[in-house]
């Protein structure tokens, strides 16, 4: 008995669609941080919480860039069990340049969580004033995000390329 290829081909994505959920279930468990707020001034503080963590672990909380990393301090996870987990606050040291960075609290067995912060420039001209909120105006915001040509081109390609390739292996016999 022959078994065609697009047999096996349905029988391994029905295989995927089964153990993708056994994937999400083992991945639980991770330490967890959030960043409050996400976005600081240079030698503002920034609130570091932490969570499912077991009690007494101690994280080293890193401040890093595409070329530096900068250590902030440690945290230990109190609680109990695996409900344990951290509240800490730091600085962000003066000398920090602007831009993107992750902050990652990292363990010594391995274990390690991430979270995103925008460092802007210390400003003068900020104020303890709420900031104004427009009302709503009901207009459509457009954003244009315009492609390379090249881009464009290359996608279409690989597309033909695909389409061509999968008519020929259904068509192609045995």
């Amino acid at each position: 008995m022959k078994i065609s290829r697009f047999k096996i081909s349905i029988f391994f994505l029905l295989a995927m669609f089964v153990l993708a959920p056994l994937g999400a279930a083992l991945a639980h468990g991770e330490p967890v941080i959030t960043v409050q707020p996400s976005i600081v001034p240079v030698g503002g503080q920034i609130t570091i919480t932490g969570s499912d963590m077991e009690a007494g672990e101690i994280f080293t909380i890193t401040l890093e860039s595409a070329t530096s990393t900068i250590p902030l301090g440690k945290a230990t996870a109190s609680g109990e069990g695996e409900e344990a987990g951290f509240v800490a606050v730091f600085t962000i040291p003066s000398d920090v340049t602007p831009g993107s960075y992750i902050v990652r609290a990292t363990t010594e067995e391995g274990e390690i969580a991430t979270a995103d912060l925008t460092v802007t420039e210390a400003s003068t001209m900020a104020s303890a004033a709420p900031a104004i909120v427009q009302e709503p105006t009901g207009e459509l915001h457009v954003l244009e995000r315009p492609k390379p040509s090249g881009q464009i081109v290359a996608a279409s390609l690989i597309a033909l390329a695909s389409l061509v390739l999968g008519v020929w292996l259904i068509r192609r016999p045995g």
